[in-house]
């Protein structure tokens, strides 16, 4: 028995003297197979029927929210990946529609066919361009808690802190832009551009890595006692949170009050 599941089925339905359904998405499907297997028994012979590039062009999607990893598996929303994939691709090839040609698009087409005949497509191409999805790093949603008075008395509170002269300008000039930002949105004046920049790594081959982002200006020294003056911390230099109180009792026991946030 054939492998090939439309042969398969019309053995099936022609030994077993059954009724055999046919769509035009069946047959398409095998079409396009056909197509593709020509095209990358000739790739070189055809480059320049689809591209005007040497060797493999990658194209790239960001696949945040849309796949998931579990373990060593992507799970997930895997039509739209290959969907978004299908749209730079063709974007890529400038001298043939091959998604308006390759893709099935009868009536009697469904998401199956629809996304099998994009990694059909996929496929056809494969020797001219390599596929990369891209996982990164971000904060999908933020919800700011409380009332627009808490966050505003917070601003009033900062503001406070500068009136005291106690020398924390250093500090103060690195906050108040972030705590005002934060009011922003609360009262629905969000700054995508802001929340991106929340915090971010960079990685070097040699010596630690280096984060940076507006969540720096919450922290006036670093770990080691050294004033903050800009954005740039590894990720040793934060602060650990904890605050010890050392206090005695009159019977002349002796305790530390600890709090880690």
């Amino acid at each position: 028995m054939t492998s090939h599941g439309l042969t398969a089925a019309i053995f099936h339905a022609y030994n077993n003297h059954q009724h055999l359904l046919l769509t035009p998405d069946d047959i398409w499907l095998t079409i396009a197979q056909g197509v593709s297997q020509h095209i990358n028994y000739n790739a070189e012979k055809f480059r320049y029927r689809f591209v005007n590039h040497e060797g493999k062009k990658e194209i790239g999607v960001v696949i945040d929210g849309i796949l998931f990893q579990n373990n060593s598996r992507l799970e997930g929303n895997w039509p739209e990946v290959v969907n978004m994939l299908v749209v730079k691709t063709d974007q890529a090839v400038e001298k043939i529609d091959v998604k308006s040609l390759l893709e099935c698009d009868f009536s009697t087409t469904t998401k199956n066919s629809l996304t099998a005949s994009r990694i059909v497509l996929l496929d056809m191409l494969k020797e001219y361009f390599s596929f990369k999805c891209y996982a990164t790093c971000g904060i999908p949603k933020v919800t700011l808690e409380g009332t627009l008075e808490d966050w505003l008395k917070l601003q009033e509170k900062v503001v406070q802190l500068r009136q005291l002269d106690l020398d924390m300008d250093f500090w103060l000039d690195r906050l108040d832009p972030v705590v005002w930002k934060l009011v922003e949105t609360y009262k629905g004046n969000v700054d995508e551009e802001f929340w991106s920049k929340i915090i971010s790594k960079q990685s070097f081959f040699s010596g630690p890595s280096i984060i940076t982002g507006w969540v720096t200006a919450l922290y006036p020294y670093k770990i080691d006692g050294t004033k903050l003056v800009n954005d740039s911390l590894t990720p040793d230099d934060f602060p650990n949170g904890r605050v010890e109180v050392p206090f005695t009792t009159n019977t002349g026991l002796h305790f530390t009050i600890k709090v880690l946030h």
